[in-house]
Order: C-alpha cells, then sequence, then structure tokens
C-alpha cells in the first residue's frame, strides 16, 4: 500500500507510525484509517518488529474525525446503509483501529505530542502506554459542539462518574491532571519527549516480546470480567508464555544470577 498520510520509519526493533496530516491537526479520514490498519497489520506479521510507537505531525496528536469530509477526491464513498455499523466498522474506522491496536501482539506506545481530542483521545486510550508532554491535552469536545457521544474506554480507566462528567461537560484535560487520573503514564517537557518515548520503546523492545504478548492479551480480555474469567486468561497465559524461549533464557539467568538475554521468541 501507498502511504500517503503516514509515515513509517523503523529503528532496529521499534516501528514509529507518525499521522501525517499537519495541515488537519492530524485529523482522521478515511485514507489515513485504511493505512493505519494496514501498517499495524504490517507490525504484527514483522518477526524483528518487537514496539510499536503511534504519535502525530506537526503540533497535534490527532484532532479527532476529519470533519471536513472523510473521504479524499477521487475515491469512492463505501458505506454501510445501516449508520450505526458505519460509525463502529465501516472502512478505516477509528473503533476498527483501536481493536486492532488492542489485538496486536506487541506493545504499543503513544507518544502524545498535543491535542489529542475526540477520536484522537480514543486512539491515545487504545495504546498500551502514553508518554505527554507537558504541553499536550486530552479531550471529548463533542458536546459543545451539539454531537452526543459515548465514555468507549474511558470509563474503565477513571471510573463511570469522572468519564460521565467529562462527557458532558468536555473539560479540556492538561497533561498533568492525565498523569493524576492514570491517562499517562509519564508526563515530560516537549523538548525530552522523543528521548523519553524512545527509552521505553527500547526497555519494552529488549524484554521477552512473546511473552508481553501473552501478558497483554491477559490484560485486554481480563479488564471487565468476572475475576474468575480473568483467571483464567492470565493462566493462559502463563501457560503460553512456558513455552517460549525467552521463558528458559529467564528461568537460566536468574539461576545463573545475571541480566537475561531475550530473543524475543
Amino acid at each position: 500500500m501507498e502511504f500517503r498520510h503516514l509515515l513509517v520509519q523503523t529503528d532496529g526493533p521499534i516501528c514509529r507510525l507518525t499521522l501525517n496530516r499537519p495541515e488537519r491537526l492530524n485529523a482522521l479520514n478515511v485514507r489515513i484509517g485504511v493505512e493505519l490498519l494496514q501498517a499495524l497489520e504490517d507490525c504484527d506479521r514483522a518477526s524483528d518488529v518487537r514496539v510499536v510507537i503511534l504519535t502525530g505531525a506537526g503540533r497535534a496528536f490527532c484532532a479527532g474525525d476529519d470533519l471536513r469530509g472523510m473521504t479524499e477526491p477521487g475515491e469512492p464513498d463505501r458505506r454501510y446503509l445501516d449508520p450505526i455499523k458505519q460509525y463502529v466498522e465501516g472502512e478505516g474506522r477509528w473503533p476498527l483501529i483501536i481493536a486492532r491496536m488492542r489485538a496486536l501482539s506487541k506493545p504499543v506506545i503513544a507518544m502524545v505530542n498535543g491535542h489529542a481530542h475526540g477520536a484522537g483521545f480514543n486512539l491515545a486510550l487504545g495504546c498500551d502506554l502514553r508518554v505527554m508532554a507537558e504541553t499536550a491535552t486530552l479531550a471529548i469536545p463533542f458536546s459543545k459542539r451539539g454531537i452526543a457521544t459515548g465514555t468507549n474506554l474511558l470509563q474503565q480507566f477513571v471510573g463511570i462518574g469522572k468519564a460521565m462528567e467529562w462527557v458532558l461537560l468536555a473539560p479540556v484535560l492538561s497533561a498533568p491532571e492525565a498523569e493524576r487520573w492514570g491517562l499517562a503514564n509519564r508526563v515530560v517537557p516537549p523538548e525530552l519527549l522523543e528521548h523519553e518515548t524512545m527509552g521505553l520503546a527500547r526497555g519494552l523492545a529488549e524484554g521477552p516480546t512473546l511473552v508481553l504478548g501473552y501478558t497483554k492479551s491477559a490484560v485486554v480480555h481480563g479488564w471487565d470480567t468476572p475475576p474468575d474469567t480473568a483467571y483464567r486468561h492470565q493462566g493462559q497465559a502463563v501457560y503460553h508464555s512456558q513455552r517460549t524461549e525467552d521463558f528458559t533464557e529467564g528461568v537460566r539467568a536468574f539461576r545463573e544470577k545475571r541480566p537475561p538475554r531475550f530473543s524475543g521468541r
């Protein structure tokens, strides 16, 4: 696929995906959604990619759906007749992107360089970890535009009470507020954002990639299930991890009292 609005850069085991519509604050349309889905699929299949970073070009991470239009000139508008199905499952839609990132067998880090509003907020929450610049903001602005919305993943992070407040009142959250509510794992000055994110990515890339994938799957699938169901997901993760080369290496390194040298296999 030709990537028109997505920059794909590989640095060893780290693949960076950059939303590249800075003139539209990286707002999502069908084309960029399709490109991002394809790039995520490519990353999942590439054995040499062990961590994915998602970020935006320019001064925004992602401003949400492009309200000026979702299709580009000359491109067909393939829409479902059912508007609800179109919203959730339409070509290149952000719920599909979030589902793909959560199903990815490798860690995904959001490097939030600027505004992450609307669907952009959801994209950030769909990543496994979030590193934010101090100047970045999060928002669900729809009520101020006369558009209804829901809480999506937000209530799983902050609870239904605070999620309801934010979708009704549409405040703009600063990076320190996001960190305080557990929405950001790290907040750093803008000039240190790339350094901090790459350091985190390198640490993950040196880890037991398959084991991290099994762990991620157990957390995602056990997130909002009863404890007994979550334990089963955890048990499956443990079972599969014990059949990896990195499990053998981890046990050997522990016995030999040395740092492990994981291969990602």
